[in-house]
């Protein structure tokens, strides 16, 4: 997805312009930030605020977290080491869509003179996955006998599928299967099987649901173990929805 990477001559931060979000699951946004002059006095220090044009409204304060508007109290907390700005929001509800928001770092002692931090908000697009919806699958496997390596399957039909061997820096080998999947029901299970030579079989499985997919998009994938060997199995939903470049508070 896009981001935002604005500077001043002093300060950046770093954080998405928008971002999907499971209803009922959790969200992390990630945000960093970094500056060359007028260091922030605490700078573990971060607020998010909801972008309005007027005021400030609290989205995750630890001082003041009675303060916090209605629909995010309870249910926010912000992660500040090694110059993080990165907020969970825990559960996401229906309320949350379109909420357009932004970090601030030590907002008692760092002002809008030395940078503006609402010029760099992420908006957030709750989603639900529906009955119907293509995501891919990938399954894939490390493995040490690149001239023979494994054969890979699932329990699905193959429908624009692809297999890739890669060899990696440490001596051993990925082959990778990838196909679309149309999500039949709510509840359906993926089974992944890797047959070495010499007729060796291992097998990982997962159980789909709404959540489950929506985890592995925005994660990047969920494990299953082949026996010994290091084998990620991932569901990866395609990505949704579409920035509108709003405009900004001035």
């Amino acid at each position: 997805s896009a981001c935002i990477l604005c500077s001043s001559t002093a300060w950046y931060v770093h954080i998405p312009r928008y971002i999907n979000a499971l209803k009922g699951s959790c969200l992390v946004i990630p945000c960093s930030f970094d500056y060359y002059q007028h260091p922030p006095t605490r700078p573990n220090r971060v607020v998010w605020y909801q972008y309005v044009n007027h005021g400030y409204p609290l989205v995750c304060d630890d001082w003041y977290p009675n303060d916090v508007i209605r629909i995010f109290k309870g249910k926010t907390r912000v992660y500040t080491a090694d110059r993080k700005c990165t907020l969970m929001i825990d559960p996401v509800t229906e309320s949350h869509h379109s909420q357009k928001i932004y970090p601030w770092v030590d907002p008692e002692n760092v002002g809008r003179s030395t940078y503006r931090f609402f010029d760099t908000a992420v908006t957030i697009q709750v989603q639900n996955m529906k009955v119907g919806q293509s995501v891919t699958v990938q399954c894939s496997i490390y493995h040490t006998c690149s001239i023979y390596p494994p054969t890979l399957s699932v329990n699905i039909p193959l429908r624009s599928h692809s297999l890739v061997h890669q060899s990696l820096s440490d001596g051993t080998s990925k082959t990778t299967l990838t196909t679309i999947l149309s999500i039949e029901k709510d509840q359906q299970t993926i089974q992944c099987s890797a047959r070495h030579r010499g007729g060796i079989t291992q097998t990982a499985s997962t159980t789909l649901n709404a959540q489950c997919i929506h985890h592995m998009l925005m994660r990047g994938y969920c494990i299953g173990t082949l026996g010994r060997f290091k084998a990620p199995f991932f569901i990866m939903g395609r990505r949704v929805g579409v920035w509108n470049k709003d405009q900004r508070k001035g």
